[in-house]
C-alpha cells in the first residue's frame, strides 16, 4: 500500500513541475494532509498549494482517474484565474 501511495506521489511531483514550466510566476507545490476531504487549491501571496488528501490521491491513481481528477485542477485554477481576472479597456 505504501508503494502505491509514493508512485501516486511521484506522480503529483512530475505534475507540479510541469504547472511551474506552463505557468511562470504561480509557484505551485503539494502538500499531502488528511484536513482536506479530496483535493483544494489553497492560493496565498502568488504562490498556489494543491492540498491532497492521500487515501483519495492512491485511489484516483489506482482508479486511472489521475488526469480528470488530479491534473485537471491545475488547469482548472488558471482557466478561472483568467476568466477572472482584471478586464482590459479597449479604446
Amino acid at each position: 500500500m505504501r508503494d502505491s501511495l509514493e508512485a501516486a506521489e511521484q506522480r503529483v511531483e512530475k505534475l507540479i513541475a510541469k504547472a511551474n514550466r506552463a505557468h511562470r510566476g504561480a509557484g505551485w507545490s503539494y502538500e499531502l494532509t488528511s484536513e482536506v476531504d479530496n483535493i483544494e487549491v489553497r492560493a496565498q501571496a502568488g504562490a498556489h498549494i494543491l492540498r491532497i488528501h492521500p487515501c483519495w490521491l492512491r485511489y484516483v491513481v489506482s482508479q486511472g482517474e489521475f488526469q480528470s481528477c488530479v491534473a485537471d485542477e491545475i488547469e482548472a485554477w488558471h482557466l478561472l484565474e483568467q476568466l477572472t481576472g482584471p478586464v482590459s479597456t479597449f479604446v
